[in-house]
C-alpha cells in the first residue's frame, strides 16, 4: 500500500493498494479519486482527499452565535456557509512540520477572524501509514477563544473501479438527520430501519440510489446525507465499503460521532458524477444552530483531537 499526501489542504493526494483479479495479479491500483497534476488542487472545487474546515458540511445562513455574539461567515452554498468558506482550509497551503518513514505532520494557523471565526486556532494533521495498511488520520488543535471546530477528510472512493455505483456499503449507523433541500438539518433525528437509508447490512450503492421513490434521494439526484453512527469503541469498523469486482474492502473506523455519506453527484469537469462515494466522518451538521446535536465549541486550554482510519484489505468472494 503506497499514500501520497500533498501539503495543499493537507490532502489524500493518492492510495494505491495492490489488487488481484481476474485482469490483474497484485497490481497497484488507485483508490481514490485525484488529479495528476498538483497545480489542479489549487483552484479544485470538489475537496478531493482535502481536509475540510475550520467547520466542515454546512453552517445555516452562514451565521451562529456564541455568549450572545453573533458571527457572520461566508456564504459559498447558496445561503450557507460550506466547509468553512471561500477561503477554507482545503485551499491552504500547510506547513510541513515532520515526515518519517511512515508518516507525516502538517500544521496550520488560522487567526482570529478567518472567515468570520473567532479565535487563532493551531492546528495539525498526522496521516501514519501502517504495516496492516491502515492510514490513519489524527487532528489535534486548540484556539485561545471559544470556536466551532468540525475536521474531516474528503476523500471519494472507487476502490479501483470506474465508479462507485456498484460498491456495497455497511454503516453502523440506525439513525440519520433529517434535512431540507439545501442539506440544513431541521433538528430532527429520524431512524433509517427498513429504508432506503438503512445500511446496517450491506447495500449496493447504485442500485439503492437509482431505484428508491424517497423524495429526498429523488431530489439529491443520489445520497448526501449525515447518518449518526451507533456508540462503539474505535477499534470496531464504523463504515465498510466493498468491491467485489477487485476483491478489496475499506473499513473506516472513527471517534467522531456521523458520517456524510455522498454519492459525488455534483462531480463534473474532468470526472463524472458518481465517479467517488465520500464517507466523511465528523460531527453532526450545523451543530451550531442546534444546540440539542453534540457540540462543535472547542474552549480555549482545552485540547481538539479526532481520529479517522482508514483499512484496505483484500477479500474472497
Amino acid at each position: 500500500m503506497r499514500v501520497e499526501i500533498i501539503n495543499v489542504g493537507a490532502r489524500v493526494k493518492s492510495i494505491k493498494f495492490p489488487v488481484s483479479n481476474a485482469l490483474s495479479s497484485d497490481k497497484a491500483m488507485e483508490m481514490i479519486l485525484g488529479y495528476d497534476n498538483v497545480e489542479d488542487y489549487l483552484t479544485d472545487e470538489f475537496y478531493l482527499g482535502a481536509t475540510c474546515g475550520r467547520v466542515c458540511n454546512r453552517i445555516a445562513g452562514g451565521t451562529f452565535e456564541i455568549d450572545g455574539h453573533e458571527y457572520q461567515l461566508p456564504l459559498n452554498d447558496g445561503n450557507n456557509c460550506l466547509h468553512g468558506g471561500i477561503d477554507n482550509f482545503s485551499m491552504r497551503i500547510w506547513q510541513v512540520d515532520k515526515i518519517i518513514k511512515s508518516s507525516v505532520t502538517l500544521s496550520l494557523f488560522s487567526h482570529h477572524g478567518d472567515q468570520g471565526f473567532p479565535g487563532n486556532l493551531k492546528l495539525s494533521v498526522t496521516y501514519q501509514l501502517t504495516a496492516d495498511n491502515k492510514l490513519t488520520i489524527t487532528y489535534c488543535g486548540n484556539s485561545d477563544a471559544i470556536t466551532p471546530v468540525n475536521l474531516t477528510n474528503h476523500a471519494y472512493f472507487n476502490l479501483g473501479e470506474q465508479d462507485c455505483q456498484s460498491l456495497y456499503l455497511q454503516l453502523m449507523s440506525s439513525s440519520m438527520l433529517e434535512t431540507d433541500v439545501a442539506n440544513i438539518p431541521t433538528g430532527q433525528i429520524i431512524r433509517v430501519v427498513g429504508s432506503d437509508f438503512d445500511f446496517t447490512e450491506p447495500r449496493c450503492v447504485g442500485a439503492r440510489q437509482h431505484n428508491s421513490k424517497k423524495g429526498s434521494l429523488i431530489i439529491k439526484q443520489g445520497y448526501d446525507h449525515c447518518f449518526i453512527l451507533n456508540k462503539s469503541p474505535l477499534d470496531q469498523p464504523k463504515a465498510i465499503l466493498t468491491s467485489h469486482k477487485n476483491q478489496i474492502s475499506l473499513s473506516i473506523y472513527t471517534d467522531q460521532t456521523s458520517i456524510q455519506f455522498y454519492t459525488g453527484f455534483y462531480l463534473k469537469g474532468k470526472f463524472s458524477p458518481y465517479q467517488g462515494v465520500c464517507l466523511e466522518a465528523q460531527n453532526y451538521t450545523d451543530a451550531e444552530n442546534n444546540k440539542h446535536f453534540p457540540s462543535n465549541l472547542l474552549q480555549p486550554k482545552q485540547q481538539y483531537q479526532r481520529t479517522i482510519i482508514y483499512q484496505f484489505e483484500s477479500i474472497e468472494h
